[in-house]
């Protein structure tokens, strides 16, 4: 049984947000945080704090992980293929905002390259204390595929390379691999979340997370909250991990690249390798989903 404690309740409401409406930015500013959301990429482009830039590439919705030997086995991207488009290629097709003097909301329509098409939403609430609470919505849409994952992925300066995680660990796991996982608080570098698999694929993914912090040397970095979800910190993108087919391949880390899921489909390969996952470790593109997570600089 897992017991959760309520935190200490602060009035930090009242600290009060500048938002200024420019030609292709809006910036919101705080006591010692600016934050940058463009109106033409379509996000949060920037997020410094006292100065020194946080991220080096906006959180963008995610539908897609790079194919596992499970994965290849079943011709899991051959049917799933639309939604590693969806996760590359989303336009905005409409900004829609609101502000006082405690915070700003700031809402990305997004158009979704599938076949039938489908939008799906985030919502940027960022507080006069620094916190950015961000909600991604997608509505149901009959005739797709099952998706792969439904999250966020961004980019922070790869010297954010130590992660500390209160969750399912201390080793990968995920929904339908998780029995030899125990609730804790465990800590790693981001590298060592790059499993050694002979083929470089999905890996390091940690179910059941309630708060991550990824920092760098002096503990300064992103401190990452949600009720529960399925979180990864590693040097490559999904894309850089499919495109190499051995590790001496894949390209020199740039970047520290954060997933934040509300849920990734299972493994599957429960009966031999290439096993589909069970219909319950699937995540069905026919209903509506939600999924709420926070940031805040520490």
């Amino acid at each position: 049984m897992v017991y959760k404690v309520e935190d200490e309740v602060q009035n930090k409401i009242s600290e009060k947000v500048i938002v200024a409406d420019c030609d292709v930015n809006f910036g919101v500013r705080g006591e010692h945080f600016h934050i940058i959301y463009s109106k033409s990429y379509g996000g949060m482009i920037s997020y410094k704090y006292k100065g020194k830039e946080c991220i080096s590439a906006m959180p963008m919705p995610n539908f897609w992980h790079a194919p596992t030997d499970n994965d290849n086995g079943n011709k899991m991207a051959h049917r799933y293929a639309q939604w590693k488009i969806a996760s590359l290629y989303p336009t905005v097709k409409d900004i829609i905002t609101s502000w006082d003097e405690t915070k700003a909301v700031i809402t990305y329509v997004y158009q979704l390259p599938t076949v039938p098409a489908t939008t799906c939403q985030v919502t940027y609430t960022t507080y006069g204390y620094g916190e950015v609470q961000v909600e991604m919505k997608y509505e149901g849409t009959v005739g797709l595929s099952e998706m792969p994952e439904f999250g966020m992925i961004m980019k922070l300066p790869n010297e954010y390379n130590h992660v500390t995680w209160y969750g399912y660990g201390p080793d990968e796991n995920y929904r339908d691999r998780k029995e030899g996982a125990r609730l804790g608080i465990f800590k790693n570098k981001v590298l060592d979340n790059v499993l050694p698999y002979v083929i470089p694929q999905e890996c390091g993914n940690k179910t059941g997370v309630r708060w991550a912090k990824v920092t760098d040397e002096r503990g300064n970095g992103l401190l990452i909250k949600s009720e529960e979800m399925e979180f990864s910190a590693l040097p490559y993108t999904p894309h850089e991990l499919e495109n190499a087919t051995h590790h001496y391949e894949l390209p020199k880390s740039m970047h520290t690249v954060l997933k934040m899921s509300l849920k990734q489909m299972g493994i599957g390969g429960d009966d031999s390798w290439g096993a589909c996952p069970l219909d319950e470790y699937l995540i069905s593109s026919h209903e509506n989903m939600c999924f709420k997570w926070s940031m805040k600089v520490i």
